[in-house]
């Protein structure tokens, strides 16, 4: 059996567009939750620096979690999320161990 694919993203908003940010990544935890491939599915935020979020996902393949990427939602974030970031977000792609 094929162990889960993980990945986690590390996100920091812009001065002022936290709260637009934590929205925007909000709005794609259920519907990421619902594909029947998706193991996990947390958002988090820092409390040192509130600015800053932690996606941690966790899907039955590599394939699975590349598919998510043609989903309406997804579409849609990719295309407003660019403008409240920082910085150029940060993914870390892991297997357990």
């Amino acid at each position: 059996m094929a162990k889960p694919y993980t990945v986690i993203v590390t996100l920091e908003a812009k001065s002022g567009e936290e709260s637009a940010l934590k929205r925007l990544l909000t709005h794609v935890i259920e519907p990421s939750r619902n594909e029947s491939t998706c193991l996990a599915y947390r958002l988090h935020q820092d409390l040192s620096n509130p600015a800053k979020f932690i996606l941690y996902e966790s899907w039955e393949s590599k394939d699975a979690h590349q598919k998510q990427f043609q989903k309406p939602y997804i579409i849609a974030l990719g295309e407003k999320i660019g403008v409240l970031l920082a910085s150029p977000y940060q993914a870390i792609f892991a297997e357990e161990v």
